[in-house]
């Protein structure tokens, strides 16, 4: 017996501060009960009244939500913010192990983040569109032996800068500059234990059809480099220019290998001076060159974090009358492919799930005026919803620099436009979840 859509909703959004993690509930009638989606788990900054134990306590209250099954998981892209919640322990009770416990059906992953990419490459071997996958995806797992010895460095830098690098740095290596090792290593266990997927534009996950029947899944990123054209187009005949990326962080990774091992350092038998040691008239002269240098190294780490940004899943999700879009931290590069063939697709989204917590290059223009539902009227029953998470006291960016997060324009804009609502508004209680509930039959 063919079992009915959804009828309703329960859209769970959890404080984790800098970060994301949001529980979809798809409630059925009758013996098909209740369906269960957890999209990220990740946070870099709690929020300022939150507890010592804050990912265990939001482990335990999905555990309480979903009772022993938890359908499917979602991480988006491998950023900390994304995917800390996920690590695991000795001890067996982390927050990765509780959520492991519940044993997902399915875990989604981008398709960059495949274990078994080559550890060596070299060159094309299954032709030039596969063997550039690989070889993005084997530059991506290099890219964070180079974040880490940025870390090393920032220790060098003034306060400012040294922080800045040390914030980007940290959400894009991970706890202790291990990619993220156990909660990655964790995404795969549960995956293999139930299945995994591995996504791209346009992926079709049959298994997601069993688990919410009456639910359709699109993923609209992110899209291989054979999908790409732009990147494709930039040297189609050239092939040593698709693995241009792949050496390069190849090279720079073994670079910084050899600075670990040389005490961690880059200049091992250079003196360092600290505030104040030097002479009274050359010390403007040592400001700008350490934050030169420091300017220089944002720009690396921001790459770094740009690209990995880029590698988000997008998923679109239609259920009932209602359509919701959740696309991780994707930036126009990841974007440009989906908002050019699926724009259309977007424009009656009813729940938007703001990008990389309300950064402004995560939202791009193209997409937010093409939203149908924008109203300026609040009381509008049909108007778009924005769902943000972020913390109130973020140390990323600056209003200076146009860089906070979250940014203020777009900000305002989500206010003014749609029913925005935040994980801000959990702070000054400290509460841990803030729950939202969808009519699937009603427009």
């Amino acid at each position: 017996m063919a079992i009915t859509p959804p009828h309703e909703l329960t859209l769970r959004c959890y404080g984790v501060g800098f970060g994301d993690c949001f529980l979809l509930t798809f409630h059925y009638k009758g013996t098909a009960g209740d369906r269960h989606m957890l999209i990220d788990f990740g946070c870099t900054q709690k929020p300022p009244n939150a507890g010592d134990d804050l990912m265990k306590a939001i482990a335990k209250d999905i555990t309480a939500v979903v009772g022993s099954k938890l359908h499917a998981v979602v991480a988006t892209h491998r950023h900390t913010d994304h995917i800390s919640g996920f690590a695991t322990n000795a001890k067996g009770n982390a927050p990765g192990d509780l959520i492991g416990a519940l044993k997902p059906e399915l875990v989604i992953q981008p398709w960059t983040e495949r274990l078994d990419a080559p550890v060596n490459s070299k060159g094309p071997k299954k032709g030039l569109a596969l063997a550039a996958n690989d070889a993005l995806r084997l530059a991506l797992h290099r890219m964070t032996d180079v974040a880490a010895m940025s870390l090393k460095e920032a220790e060098h830098l003034p306060k400012l800068l040294k922080n800045e690098v040390k914030f980007i740095s940290e959400d894009f290596v991970g706890e202790k500059g291990v990619k993220n090792l156990s909660a990655v290593k964790q995404l795969a266990k549960m995956g293999k234990k139930g299945k995994a997927a591995y996504v791209q534009y346009g992926s079709k996950l049959p298994t997601l059809k069993t688990l919410f029947p009456g639910v359709t899944f699109d993923v609209l990123g992110p899209p291989t480099i054979a999908q790409k054209k732009d990147v494709a187009d930039q040297n189609p005949r050239n092939e040593d220019e698709y693995w241009h990326f792949a050496r390069f962080w190849g090279v720079s990774a073994a670079t910084a290998r050899m600075a670990t091992s040389l005490e961690g350092t880059l200049f091992p038998g250079a003196a360092v001076f600290k505030r104040g040691a030097f002479p009274i008239q050359a010390r403007w002269f040592a400001s700008r060159l350490r934050s030169g240098r420091g300017q220089n190294l944002l720009r690396i780490v921001r790459a770094m974090d740009d690209a990995m940004n880029n590698t988000s899943v997008i998923l679109l999700i239609t259920a009932g009358t209602k359509k919701l879009l959740f696309p991780g931290d994707a930036q126009w590069e990841n974007w440009e492919h989906a908002l050019t063939h699926n724009l259309k697709d977007l424009e009656d989204v009813d729940v938007y799930k703001v990008g990389h917590h309300g950064s402004l290059n995560a939202t791009p223009k193209t997409l937010w005026n093409n939203f149908k539902k924008k109203s300026r009227k609040k009381s509008g029953a049909n108007r778009l919803m924005s769902v943000m998470s972020t913390v109130t006291d973020s140390k990323h960016g600056d209003p200076e620099h146009d860089s906070e997060v979250p940014r203020e324009k777009l900000v305002t804009a989500l206010r003014g436009f749609s029913t925005l609502r935040t994980t801000q508004e959990l702070e000054a209680d400290g509460d841990l979840v803030m729950k939202i509930t969808f009519d699937l039959t009603k427009t």
